[in-house]
């Protein structure tokens, strides 16, 4: 009887953990930033999903001598819910000193957008797809992005067989190449520097 139960109890546990496998999943991408030929920092880019919610993170440290020295902090949460963007968080350092900050909330029939230095105002189309689905899903048919940081959309075009031109709204652009799905080499122009992104194996 108790060789009953306890083949039971296991039979129990182990369908759990197999449910909980299926429903719970995590990536984490790091890549080299690199400007001129030299490797001045990182970016750390994770996605974990359970059930239908999904949580990304990135976070960029930059350290690079110009005229003057210069060191970059830039952080990134975002949540999604069945494909559609809840909740964003982004806190830009430079030199130790805050330089931009933001943060958009959905409120169940608009987004709530509070940035640095603007006034709050409203964005009542829902959001699919934002800058940090960039580097987990090529965006194939997509043809606008959403920007946490300046909460406005650029332009994706095609520009070659999985690699991907993003015009932003101030015009400046990046490149995006991929394999199999995730990003793997980026052209970065929407910083104090261009700079590239180079995934590490």
């Amino acid at each position: 009887m108790r060789f009953i139960k306890n083949k039971t109890l296991k039979f129990i546990i182990c369908v759990f953990l197999m449910g909980f496998s299926y429903t719970s999943h995590a990536q984490t991408n790091i890549y080299d930033i690199v400007f001129k030929k030299d490797t001045i920092g990182i970016l750390k880019v994770s996605k974990n999903i359970k059930d239908d919610v999904i949580l990304y993170s990135y976070y960029l440290d930059v350290q690079v001598k110009l005229l003057v020295s210069i060191h970059l902090k830039y952080n990134l949460k975002a949540t999604y819910n069945a494909e559609q963007l809840i909740h964003a968080s982004v806190d830009n350092t430079v030199n130790n000193k805050e330089h931009h900050s933001s943060d958009i909330q959905w409120k169940d029939s608009y987004y709530l957008i509070n940035s640095k230095n603007k006034k709050n105002h409203k964005l009542e189309n829902k959001i699919t797809y934002s800058g940090v689905k960039l580097f987990f899903e090529e965006p194939n048919t997509i043809k606008k992005i959403f920007s946490e940081h300046s909460a406005q959309y650029g332009i994706l075009s095609r520009i070659g067989e999985n690699y991907y031109e993003l015009t932003l709204h101030n015009g400046k652009k990046n490149q995006y190449l991929y394999k199999k799905g995730v990003l793997v080499k980026a052209s970065i122009n929407n910083s104090f520097i261009q700079f590239q992104l180079l995934l590490r194996d």
